[in-house]
């Protein structure tokens, strides 16, 4: 491998050591930073004096593009570069120049499919000066295989961490899935995919039974599908999307949200009025739109309410 142009001794046994730090970096980090730390590592263990990435899922025209060191290139230039006829590597004698006074470089792209998620490839550039002697190729390519490997248990880790909150008995935001702007599913729990089945039928979900609005995904708002109640938020260039059965509160404000879940802890209009900054009448006149909307009466129904929610938010 190389650095600064000059061969560097980097031994099998650092590259399994390299392996084995990228995927304890994979479970301490959300997927975005995991990225481009594992970037890092690989190009700092190779020599390389920089890298990109991108991850799709197959057929989508959108994905996720990280580099390192910098922050100025996009995933057009690397899809360019790809291996032709999808085969595994390229080697790249002359890398175009980008930025004025840049030193001549050459580039290995290196070209996979996740073993552990099929419908994601990944494509990864590593630049090293112009003429430098590459050594250890063969493990570097397996090095940067882990790397991509690693990202899918990162990526899984986002979408199961509500599922494990619900296992527990914890308050979640319901199934999730991660998916890009055009609905291509890049990970979705099993929770997640039962939902989607209950609503349209079994399915693979490869893509998302219906089009995720556009206003949704600019405000990081909330939208109901069917039976389907949804929450989308940015992660990264994709967007996380949280899928849960409607509940009854989903029918108040988010004010009328906080107050219904306070009187139903037992607390006074006085005691939600303090901790709120509201005055007690105002307290009162949201009590009883709160009653009004959910068609009760009495402070007992809005505990059963509240704890029926719960139950099936788990479900």
């Amino acid at each position: 491998m190389t650095r600064g142009g000059e061969a560097v001794s980097v031994t099998l046994k650092e590259i399994d050591r390299l392996i084995q730090v990228l995927y304890g970096t994979a479970l301490e980090m959300d997927w975005p930073t995991f990225r481009r730390e594992a970037l890092a590592l690989v190009c700092r263990a190779s020599g390389a004096l920089s890298g990109r990435w991108l991850t799709r899922s197959r057929g989508s025209v959108h994905g996720e593009f990280s580099e390192w060191p910098g922050s100025g290139g996009d995933a057009e230039t690397l899809l360019r570069l790809a291996p032709p006829n999808n085969q595994r590597e390229r080697w790249v004698e002359s890398l175009p120049q980008e930025a004025p006074g840049q030193g001549p470089r050459q580039g290995l792209v290196l070209n996979y499919s996740h073993r552990s998620s099929p419908l994601l490839t990944s494509l990864v550039l590593l630049e090293f000066p112009q003429g430098a002697e590459i050594e250890l190729k063969e493990e570097l390519r397996r090095a940067v295989g882990h790397m991509v490997e690693a990202s899918t248990l990162s990526l899984r880790q986002i979408v199961q961490r509500d599922e494990w909150l619900m296992a527990l008995g914890r308050p979640s935001r319901g199934s999730a899935a991660l998916v890009d702007e055009d609905g291509t599913v890049y990970s979705a729990s099993a929770r997640f995919r039962d939902l989607l089945a209950g609503e349209f039928g079994e399915g693979d979900f490869h893509d998302l039974p219906f089009r995720l609005p556009r206003a949704a995904l600019e405000e990081q708002g909330i939208f109901n599908v069917g039976a389907l109640h949804l929450r989308v938020s940015a992660h990264g260039r994709l967007f996380l999307l949280h899928a849960r059965r409607p509940l009854p509160l989903d029918g108040l404000s988010p004010r009328e949200q906080e107050i219904a879940r306070a009187l139903a802890e037992g607390k006074t209009f006085k005691t939600v009025a303090r901790q709120l900054d509201i005055a007690v009448s105002t307290v009162a006149n949201h009590a009883s739109r709160i009653y009004r909307k959910l068609g009760i009466f009495r402070r007992e129904e809005l505990v059963n309410l509240l704890q029926t929610s719960k139950v099936a938010k788990a479900a």
